[in-house]
C-alpha cells in the first residue's frame, strides 16, 4: 500500500498547475502567441536531416553529418504523452534499459550494446548525476551513435544522448497541461515565455508529477522541477543565455523479480519483493549552465559554455537475493534459518548442498514452492559536484579550391563524488517463499551503520580540432583529433579496507569521415571513429583497476541519408565496433582486472521520420545487433554482451484530420541475455535471458478550440507482461523489472 503524503511539494505544484490550466482557458491570445495551428494542414515538425545539430563541433546539417543521429522533438513527446527521457528513447532503435543496484539508479541504458550510463549530456556538456530525467524542459533529444571521443571526451563507445533544453524566444508563450491516469497519475506542467525589448527574453518551465505503476502496486514516482532561463542578444552578433534546472524526486523504487533457472521467476506481475514502508530513492538536482557566443564576421565565431552541477541522492531499497535461504546439508550449517529446506530430503532430493563452490541459489528442478529468497538491502547516499567549461573557436577559410570549416576547442571537466554506503541487512530478515513474498514483513529498521565512505574525483583537460573540408559540391572530408589529460583520485578513509589510489591517462583520439552527395538532398558516408573508457569513468576506482590504462575501441560505419523534399527523412547505416582491450577479471589474481577481453558489435539500422503526406506523420526504425564478448564470463570464454537485443523495432504514426488526431504505434525488443557467469558453478555457464516482447500504444486528440485540446493516450493496450530492464551479477544476485500494465492517460492542454 502506498504511503500517504500530506501537503507534499509535488502534490501542491501539480494541483496548482492543474487549477491554473482549467482556469486559464478564456483569456485572449497575445499577438505572436504560439497555439494550435489555424489550419490542420500545416506541417508540425521539421525534417530531421535538414536540422543543424545543436553542437558547435558538428557544423554541417544532420544530412551531411557522417554518423547516425536520431532526434526526438517536443512535438513527438506531446503526441505520445512522454514525460521522461526513457519515454523519449523508446523511439530510438538500438537502446535498451538497464536496472541498477546498490544506489545506482536513474537513467541507465545500453546504446548499440555498450553501457551509456556516463554518456548523458545536457546542452553539449556532460550530465553526470544519477537521477530520472524528466522531459518538461526538453526542446529535443539528440542521440549521436558510434564512438566519438573527439567530440565528447571519455566514453561514447556506443554513442551519447544529448538533452537540448528550452531557450527563451522572441514571442509571448503560455502553455499549460494537466494529466490524470488509471495509474493514479496526476501531472501538470507550465511553459511561460516573455520577450523584453527586441533582443531579450525570459522563459520558465515548471512540472509536478505523482503516479503509481500499473500492475506494480507499491512502486511510486513522485517528482517536481522548475527551469528558468534568460537570454540576451537574440538575433545579434553577440548573444547568450543562462539556464537553471532544479529537479527533485521521492520515489519508491522497483527492483522487480529474481531470475529463476535463467528466466524471470514465474510470478504474477504485481509480486513485490521490496519493503515499501522503508524503501526510498530521493534525488535533488541543481544545474546552472551559461553560454555566450559572438560572431566576428562571416569567417570567425567563438562560443563558451560553462556549468556548475550539484546532484545528491539517498537510496534505500529492498530486492530479492537467494542468499543462505536454500538447500542446506544439515540444520547446523552456518547461516541456516529455521524452516530452511534441507538437501536430500522430501521434494529436494538430489540437490547439491551449499558449499564454497556451489553457493546459495536453487538448482534446476527445484519446485518453486520449495524456494526461498532473502531480502537484499543495500543503501547509500551521496553527492556529485561538477564544474565544466567548453570553449570553441570556429573559422571558415579556403586553401586553393578547398573550403574549410575548422573548429578548435578546449574543454575542462572536474567531477567529484562523495558517497556513504551503509552495512547491508541481507542476513537480518528471515527468508520468504519466492512465490509469495510479504511486502509488509517485519524488518530491523533503517540501517545507519556506515560501511564505506568513498571519495572519487576526476579532472579532465581536453583540446581538439576538427576540420571539415569541402572538396567540391559533392565531396566532404572530415579529419579530427583530440587530446585528453584525464586524472583521478580515490580515497576510502573509512571501512574494512582504507585505501588511496591515483590514476592518470593521456589519450589521443582520431576521427575521419568522407561524405559523398549524389544530390543536394542525399548523402552517403563512411566514417572511422574511436573512443576510450578510463578506469574511473563512472567516478569509481579500486585496487583492481587503478593501474590499468583505458579501454579503447574503434568503429567503422557506412551509411546513407535521403531527404524527401521538406517532409521526410530516410536513413540507413551498417557499422562494426570492436573493443579489443576490455577489462576482465584476472584469472590468476581474482582481485585484479586486466585488459584482455574483447567486445564486438556488428549491426545495421534503418530509420524514417517526417510526413508521408501532409496529414500523416511517422517515425520508425529497426536495429540489428550481432554481439560477441570474449572474457566477460571468464578468461577466454565466449558469450553475449549483456542486455542487448539482436532485433529491435519501433513505429509511431499520427494522422491529423481537421481538429482530430489519431496516433498508434508499437515497440518490439527481442530476447536479451541478461549476463553470464561461470565462476560460481564450476564447469558450467549461467546465461539468464529476458523474453522479447511487443507493446502497442495509441492516442486520440481533439482540439475543442484554438486554445484547448484534450488527448487520451493508451499504453500496453494488450496488457502484455513484459520486462523492461535487468541486472545480473551472479546466479544468486539478480533481478528484472516488469513493465507497466495497460495504462490510460487523459491530458488537457491549453495554449494562450
Amino acid at each position: 500500500m502506498d504511503r500517504p503524503v500530506e501537503s507534499d511539494p509535488v502534490t501542491n505544484i501539480t494541483l496548482g498547475l492543474g487549477v491554473a490550466c482549467l482556469m486559464g482557458i478564456t483569456p485572449a491570445r497575445a499577438d505572436g502567441a504560439v497555439g494550435p495551428p489555424a489550419s490542420s494542414g500545416e506541417l508540425s515538425t521539421v525534417v530531421v536531416t535538414g536540422r543543424q545539430p545543436s553542437l558547435d563541433v558538428l557544423p554541417q546539417k544532420i544530412l551531411d553529418t557522417a554518423q547516425s543521429v536520431n532526434v526526438i522533438g517536443e512535438h513527438l513527446l506531446q503526441q505520445q504523452s512522454g514525460a521522461s527521457l526513457s519515454d523519449a528513447l523508446k523511439n530510438v532503435p538500438g537502446i535498451t534499459l538497464n536496472a541498477g543496484e546498490g544506489g545506482t539508479h536513474g537513467d541507465l541504458v545500453n546504446l548499440r550494446g555498450f553501457s551509456a550510463g556516463d554518456d548523458f549530456f545536457m546542452d553539449g556538456l556532460r550530465d553526470t548525476g544519477l537521477y530520472d530525467r524528466d522531459a518538461f524542459d526538453y526542446d529535443s533529444i539528440e542521440v549521436y551513435k558510434g564512438p566519438a571521443s573527439t567530440l565528447f571526451g571519455r566514453g561514447s563507445t556506443g554513442g551519447v544522448i544529448n538533452q537540448v533544453m528550452k531557450v527563451p524566444l522572441l514571442r509571448p508563450l503560455l502553455r499549460l497541461s494537466v494529466t490524470g491516469g488509471t495509474n493514479s497519475e496526476l501531472r501538470a506542467t507550465a511553459d511561460v515565455n516573455q520577450p523584453f525589448g527586441d533582443h531579450a527574453a525570459a522563459r520558465l518551465n515548471v512540472m509536478g508529477q505523482r503516479n503509481l505503476t500499473e500492475g506494480r502496486p507499491f512502486a511510486r514516482t513522485q517528482r517536481w522541477g522548475v527551469a528558468p532561463a534568460v537570454a540576451f542578444g537574440i538575433d545579434t552578433p553577440t548573444s547568450g543565455w543562462l539556464k537553471f534546472l532544479h529537479q527533485q524526486e521521492d520515489n519508491i523504487p522497483d527492483y522487480g523479480v529474481p531470475f529463476l533457472f535463467n528466466r524471470p521467476a514465474p510470478v504474477a506481475r504485481g509480486t513485490f519483493y521490496g519493503l515499501p514502508a522503508d524503501d526510498i530513492f530521493k534525488t535533488k538536482v541543481d544545474v546552472l549552465t551559461g553560454r555566450i557566443q559572438h560572431t566576428f564576421n562571416e569567417r570567425w565565431a567563438v562560443s563558451d559554455t560553462a556549468r556548475y552541477g550539484h546532484y545528491s541522492f539517498l537510496s534505500r531499497e529492498t530486492a530479492s537475493i537467494y542468499g543462505t535461504g536454500n538447500c542446506f546439508a544439515s540444520a547446523t550449517m552456518p547461516g541456516f534459518f529455521a524452516g530452511a529446506p534441507l538437501c536430500g530430503s522430501g521434494s529436494l532430493a538430489g540437490e547439491v548442498p551449499v558449499t564454497a563452490n556451489n553457493p546459495y541459489f536453487p538448482v534446476l528442478g527445484t519446485p518453486g514452492s520449495s524456494i526461498l529468497v532473502l531480502r537484499d538491502r543495500p543503501s547509500g547516499s551521496g553527492t556529485i559536484e561538477t564544474v565544466m567549461n567548453d570553449l570553441d573557436l570556429t573559422t571558415h577559410f579556403t586553401t586553393g579550391p578547398f573550403e574549410h570549416t575548422l573548429i578548435v576547442g578546449f574543454e575542462y571537466d572536474n567531477e567529484r563524488a562523495n558517497l556513504v554506503r551503509f552495512v547491508n541487512q541481507d542476513t537480518l530478515i528471515a527468508p520468504v517463499p519466492i512465490l509469495a513474498p510479504d511486502p509488509f514483513e517485519v524488518f530491523p529498521g533503517t540501517q545507519t551503520t556506515v560501511n564505506q565512505t568513498p571519495d572519487t574525483g576526476t579532472d579532465t583537460k581536453g583540446a581538439y580540432a576538427t576540420d571539415t573540408i569541402s572538396l567540391n559540391r559533392r565531396w566532404l572530408l572530415t579529419a579530427a583529433i583530440r587530446y585528453d589529460d584525464f586524472r583521478a583520485s580515490f580515497d576510502q578513509p573509512f571501512g574494512r579496507a582504507p585505501s588511496h589510489f591515483d590514476h592518470a591517462d593521456a589519450v589521443w583520439s582520431p576521427r575521419a569521415a568522407l561524405v559523398f552527395k549524389p544530390t543536394a538532398q542525399s548523402s552517403i558516408y563512411f566514417s572511422y571513429g574511436t573512443s576510450f573508457d578510463p578506469s574511473a569513468e563512472n567516478l569509481a576506482l579500486s585496487a583492481g583497476n587503478a593501474a590499468l590504462p583505458p579501454e579503447k575501441d574503434r568503429t567503422y560505419e557506412l551509411g546513407a541519408k535521403v531527404q524527401v523534399g521538406d517532409m521526410l527523412s530516410v536513413t540507413a547505416a551498417a557499422f562494426d565496433t570492436e573493443m579489443t582491450d576490455a577489462r576482465i577479471t584476472d584469472p590468476l589474481q581474482p582481485t585484479l582486472q586486466e585488459l584482455a577481453g574483447t567486445e564486438k558489435v556488428k549491426g545495421a539500422e534503418i530509420g524514417i521520420q517526417g510526413h508521408l503526406t501532409r496529414h500523416l506523420e511517422v517515425i520508425g526504425g529497426y536495429a540489428y545487433l550481432d554481439t560477441k564478448a570474449i572474457g566477460l564470463a571468464g578468461a577466454g570464454i565466449e558469450g553475449p554482451i549483456p542486455n542487448t537485443a539482436r532485433h529491435q523495432a519501433n513505429l509511431w504514426m499520427n494522422y491529423e484530420l481537421g481538429s482530430l488526431q489519431l496516433g498508434a504505434g508499437f515497440n518490439y525488443i527481442g530476447e536479451r541475455l541478461a549476463g553470464t557467469d561461470n565462476l560460481l558453478i564450476p564447469g558450467a555457464i549461467s546465461v539468464p535471458s529476458v523474453p522479447g516482447y511487443v507493446t502497442l500504444d495509441a492516442a486520440i486528440a481533439y482540439r475543442l478550440s484554438s486554445r484547448l485540446t484534450l488527448q487520451l493516450n493508451g499504453f500496453n493496450l494488450t496488457d502484455r507482461l513484459y520486462y523492461m530492464n535487468s541486472y545480473f551479477t551472479r546466479p544468486n544476485e539478480n533481478h528484472t523489472v516488469p513493465g507497466p500494465g495497460r495504462t490510460l492517460l487523459l491530458t488537457a492542454r491549453v495554449s494562450l
